[in-house]
């Protein structure tokens, strides 16, 4: 405390403000996420390079590196989320460093894949219609993290605890490994019909992303726990075709991934829901208690990019 002089010219003390606590964070969840940034501006940077290559070969090069610093940050965005469970570190901080990360590496480095290598590939269609795509796509990005944020917080306040097993609209990831393994299967065969559903899928993706459509959170609902031997034998069968056809395999997965949004949707207006998206159904009323779908008090649907976000 500080002294001074009163009025009466006795010395008395005077409290000294108090500090700003300085927040504190954890250092591996943190550089993991960080990971994650980095592979999306190293992506962003190999896209400035292609655009500046002397060779169609260089470019080419150039721009399927990007494409695979977009895998690298899918890894990182799902290693963060595991660190974050076994080491118990989940913070505000953590969650929003990672939307922060996850809006650049799968919404804005995506969204520049797409518009560089169409670009490249329809010369005829318009610069600004191809900008038009891409400002699509990673609008969709930013809104499904931000609509994330805002479910997550919420359900936090309640205290409730919920594992995701269906997200409600195509994660982020998902559809940034669209894209990103179409570009490098059609450098890898040169195919154009990979270049036309590059092209038509793009907009699909920004769409889905902000959808309702139901898509299966497959760690959560089929890795992890007791399963099946056949559904054990079915993962090895996967498993092996992508050692044998690693481009075309992981290529028709994602694509089939989001187009299964939309397919359960139509089922479900044919025949009615699957029993996997009902019984999730019923685990979020058991979250909301405070109204329904009737309009009669706000509700609460938590499906978002992790099931856990890492937490610095």
């Amino acid at each position: 405390a500080a002294r001074r002089r009163g009025y009466d010219g006795a010395m008395v003390r005077t409290p000294r403000p108090r500090r700003r606590k300085i927040i504190s964070i954890q250092v591996l969840p943190t550089l993991v996420t960080s990971a994650n940034l980095v592979a999306g501006l190293l992506a962003i940077s190999y896209l400035l390079d292609a655009a500046q290559a002397e060779s169609e070969a260089a470019r080419e090069v150039f721009i399927v590196r990007a494409a695979w610093m977009v895998f690298l940050g899918m890894f990182f965005d799902a290693l963060d989320g595991r660190i974050a469970r076994m080491t118990n570190t989940t913070s505000e901080f953590g969650a929003q460093l990672d939307s922060l990360a996850d809006v650049v590496t799968f919404g804005v480095t995506p969204a520049l894949i797409a518009r560089t290598v169409l670009g490249y590939v329809f010369p005829a269609i318009s610069g600004k219609l191809l900008v038009a795509l891409a400002v699509f796509y990673l609008l969709g990005a930013a809104l499904r993290l931000a609509r994330y944020n805002v479910e997550s917080a919420r359900l936090a306040e309640g205290g409730s605890e919920h594992v995701t097993r269906v997200f409600r609209g195509l994660p982020s990831p998902a559809a940034a490994g669209v894209i990103a393994s179409l570009v490098i299967l059609r450098h890898e065969y040169t195919l154009p019909s990979v270049e036309w559903l590059l092209l038509l899928i793009t907009p699909v993706l920004g769409f889905a992303m902000v959808s309702r459509w139901p898509y299966v959170h497959l760690m959560n609902r089929y890795v992890e726990g007791r399963r099946p031997i056949g559904f054990v034998a079915f993962i090895m069968l996967v498993l092996f075709a992508a050692v044998l056809w690693f481009h075309e395999t992981v290529a028709i997965t994602f694509v089939i991934y989001a187009l299964s949004g939309p397919f359960v949707t139509l089922t479900h207006a044919l025949v009615g829901w699957p029993s996997f998206v009902a019984r999730e159904d019923e685990d979020e009323a058991t979250v909301d208690e405070h109204g329904g779908d009737d309009g009669s008090g706000p509700t609460l649907s938590l499906h978002g990019e992790d099931d856990i976000r890492q937490e610095a």
